[in-house]
């Protein structure tokens, strides 16, 4: 009995160390692809004048409704000081990238709008070769899906852990309502949209989202989580 204790004890060990070494193992390959996208970026964008970050403001720009957004907005959402925002701006304003304004609503507001010429240079045919979509499109469709749910996990516990601000995702969403239909393909519900889609679908920055209350994010994490985990 002694030995077979022993045997389980090694065993379970032996589990854990796997799971650790499994977990060190994801996390460098992430952060290699990180580090190779950052490098790729900087060598290419440099030359173009523009640096990683102001390269992120425009795109966030171009993404928004009027393609406009309040300073405090994009601080928030690229995770950056206040100061840091303003300051990145005010250099793409030097550059006829962007333009400053007051909010018509409250003079203390400002906002920034891409011009045309931000326009243009936040298109998909001026920014970089998308390696990622390229390496991502090696993966068969079913792997796709799973590492995208996966991503959205990584996501929130990133934000848990108060890394990242929140983001744009269907998980954060008002209008998510994940699992309330039958069809394994298409369980989830858009309020919004009217429409059910699959885990396929989900999106990580939705142009029609509309953040949920702290109370509400978290009961539909747990609807999200529930069936995957039953």
């Amino acid at each position: 009995m002694a030995e077979l204790r022993v045997l389980n004890k090694e065993k379970k060990s032996s589990t854990v160390q796997d799971s650790a070494a499994l977990t060190s193992q994801l996390a460098a390959g992430l952060e290699k692809i990180g580090l190779a996208m950052k490098s790729r970026t900087w060598r290419r964008e440099g030359r173009a004048g523009l640096g990683p970050l102001q390269r992120q403001v425009l795109t966030l720009l171009q993404s928004k409704p009027e393609q406009r957004a309040r300073v405090s907005t994009v601080a928030n959402e690229l995770a950056v000081r206040l100061p840091t925002a303003s300051e990145v701006i005010a250099t793409l304003e030097r550059k006829q990238l962007v333009r400053r304004r007051h909010d018509t609503t409250d003079r203390r507001v400002v906002v920034a709008q891409l011009t045309a010429k931000g326009n243009r240079a936040s298109t998909p045919s001026s920014r970089m070769p998308d390696r990622l979509a390229t390496a991502t499109g090696a993966l068969s469709e079913p792997e796709q899906v799973v590492l995208l749910t996966s991503l959205v996990k990584m996501i929130r516990s990133l934000q848990e852990q108060g890394e990242i601000s929140a983001t744009r995702m269907c998980v954060s969403c008002q209008f998510f309502r994940p699992n309330q239909h039958a069809s394994p393909d298409r369980p989830h519900h858009c309020d919004y949209l009217k429409a059910s889609f699959g885990d396929s679908s989900l999106r990580l920055n939705c142009q029609v989202y509309e953040p949920a209350s702290t109370a509400q994010v978290n009961q539909t994490w747990e609807n999200f989580i529930g069936s995957r985990t039953a």
